[in-house]
């Protein structure tokens, strides 16, 4: 019997944040990708946050937000921050977390076709500019 592996979804969403303390503005960007073809980027500084991870998550709810506003409801999120991505596909509790994890499983119950995986920081470096260049809006 072959099996054959799903399609991947039309629609992959590459986010990323950049964080210098908890005393700064963070940045966050994410970059919409029709196959290999830019469709949609959005950049922004946010107020300062936690941490690292905090501003991660950050960017993906902000992403998710900006998607569904856009009426795209079968993304594959992509993400550089493993970590992040481990407490999403595991669902683990992390009470400092807390609360954007649980904003991260609302919203990803409004697409039809949610997944999140974590790839490489080379393959993350438009997403990773755009988050960069948030950091002084």
């Amino acid at each position: 019997m072959i099996t054959h592996a799903p399609a991947p979804p039309r629609w992959r969403c590459q986010t990323d944040a950049s964080w210098i303390n908890e005393n700064d503005r963070a940045g966050l960007g994410f970059l919409l990708l029709d196959g290999e073809a830019p469709a949609l980027f959005g950049v922004q500084g946010i107020r300062a946050t936690a941490s690292p991870l905090h501003a991660e998550a950050e960017g993906v709810v902000w992403a998710m937000q900006e998607l569904l506003k856009a009426g795209k409801r079968e993304v594959r999120f992509e993400s550089d921050c493993e970590q992040l991505v481990k407490l999403i596909v595991k669902e683990e509790d992390w009470p400092a977390m807390a609360p954007e994890l649980d904003e991260i499983r609302a919203l990803s119950t409004e697409f039809i076709d949610f997944s999140i995986a974590c790839i490489p920081r080379s393959s993350n470096v438009r997403a990773d500019s755009l988050a960069k260049g948030g950091r002084s809006r």
